[in-house]
């Protein structure tokens, strides 16, 4: 935008941007509505069948989420996030014409492969304008994706169920809707979302703008609010730096993902991810059909599932602000050790209203800061000048686990409980190798500089 300096209207897009995406967190609200819908067409179809859907929106995402952290290496973080609002708002739209799961299955594979390749360059972009603040661009920016669902939640329950009704309670229909009403706005809801892509994200694709003022805006990112705001941060650094004796490092390098693979501690980096993030995108997406097994209030849920949004949006910029104040891998350590307990308690807590609502909050506000933490541990690692090409490859083992595991569970016959406890191992898996990632960085960062370490190092 014109009015904006370019780190600022950068920021502000990958933000509106993300919005959009986030949308793919409302599965689990909507979830009642659309398995509902569909049981007009199979009536043995079930709201764990319809979890095949959402995993085919996360196996979309993780095969190209390296694609897109390339595209933005080749023609720039606007171009790309074009490319990808167009394909989620074309997706939403095939979405209103399905009448079969499985036709939805391939609508919601195109919604995950088109934010797949829009996910990264916003981000990635924003670690040009801040290279010094990683954990604070990846929070923000990814705080958009967690609240879109907070904002979306209303937007899905008001043309779907505006007149808050329950489910059906008992008969062969229980737990699902049959009123023809609410059922009809499913198509509807579908194509408004379509709309609100096209008019929200395409304002945030504009103002992808690059650091030298290229697209929208103009001046430099050393004139932006937030450099600005930020205290002369990287003033700061030089002092440091040359205090020490040492020459400013060129923060604008680092080693490509044919290097980052060979590299032992990226496949650690990528299993940590996946055992410590699979239980918060499972809880996400089954937190309402777990929940009316005990409360049957789809008002109640709703209003969880926006509150949470709001812990998820605004806890992600909370935990990159902390990993650029402690140092990201004792952010990691503290995300990761909080997560299991959170977990182990939510399987008890969900039997009353009250209990539900704190410890989903508080779930979603842990889970989510996982993709503050990673893409700025990446970037740590390996360096910001290819970041958003190597979490890109990181993401998508995670997210085809994932996506693997969402199918397995959305064909068993295993009750949801009983999921809850073997993914709460997964979780457990993962703080250890959080633990362990941890220690391997600080070793290898003592042996390239060739001394100790005292404690005041923050870059661990």
């Amino acid at each position: 935008m014109p009015f904006l300096k370019p780190s600022t209207s950068a920021l502000l897009g990958g933000v509106l941007c993300h919005l959009c995406y986030g949308t793919l967190y409302c599965w689990g609200n909507s979830t009642i509505y659309i398995t509902s819908y569909f049981r007009q067409f199979d009536s043995e179809l079930t709201t764990k069948d319809t979890l095949q859907v959402y995993a085919a929106a996360l196996l979309g995402q993780a095969l190209m989420m390296g694609v897109g952290g390339a595209l933005e290496n080749k023609i720039g973080a606007r171009p790309a996030s074009f490319l990808a609002i167009a394909g989620i708002a074309a997706s939403s739209f095939i979405s209103a014409q399905c009448t079969t799961a499985l036709q939805l299955l391939f609508a919601q594979l195109l919604f995950g492969v088109a934010m797949g390749v829009g996910y990264l360059p916003p981000m990635s972009l924003g670690y040009k304008h801040l290279p010094k603040r990683k954990g604070f661009v990846s929070g923000l920016i990814v705080g958009g994706f967690g609240a879109g669902s907070f904002i979306f939640n209303f937007v899905v329950t008001g043309i779907v169920n505006p007149e808050g009704k329950e489910v059906n309670d008992g008969g062969p229909d229980d737990g699902y809707y049959t009123d023809e009403a609410i059922l009809d706005r499913v198509p509807t809801m579908y194509r408004v979302l379509g709309v609100c892509y096209l008019v929200i994200g395409l304002t945030g694709a504009f103002c992808q703008v690059e650091p030298s003022g290229k697209g929208c805006g103009g001046g430099s990112e050393e004139e932006s609010l937030l450099a600005v705001a930020d205290g002369d941060a990287a003033s700061g650094d030089k002092a440091e730096k040359a205090k020490a004796g040492g020459e400013e490092k060129d923060e604008l390098t680092g080693k490509t993902t044919s290097e980052m693979i060979h590299d032992p501690l990226s496949f650690v980096l990528m299993s940590s991810l996946f055992c410590t993030a699979v239980g918060g995108m499972y809880m996400s997406a089954t937190y309402k059909s777990f929940g009316e097994e005990y409360l049957k209030s789809d008002v109640f849920f709703a209003t969880v599932g926006s509150a949470g949004a709001v812990f998820n949006g605004g806890c992600r910029v909370l935990w990159g602000m902390l990993a650029d104040r402690i140092g990201v891998f004792e952010a990691m350590m503290v995300n990761a050790s909080v997560f299991p307990v959170l977990f182990f308690v939510y399987n008890f807590a969900v039997k009353y209203e009250w209990s539900t609502m704190i410890i989903v909050c508080l779930m979603f506000g842990v889970y989510g800061g996982n993709y503050a933490l990673y893409p700025a541990a990446t970037a740590k690692l390996y360096g910001p000048l290819h970041a958003g090409s190597n979490y890109g490859n990181i993401f998508t083992l995670y997210g085809c686990l994932t996506a693997f595991i969402m199918y397995i569970l959305g064909t068993t016959t295993i009750e949801y409980l009983s999921i809850n406890y073997l993914i709460l191992g997964c979780n457990l898996v993962g703080t250890g190798l959080v633990f362990f990632l941890r220690r391997a960085y600080r070793r290898r960062v003592l042996a390239e500089a060739g001394g100790g370490w005292d404690g005041s190092n923050q870059t661990f």
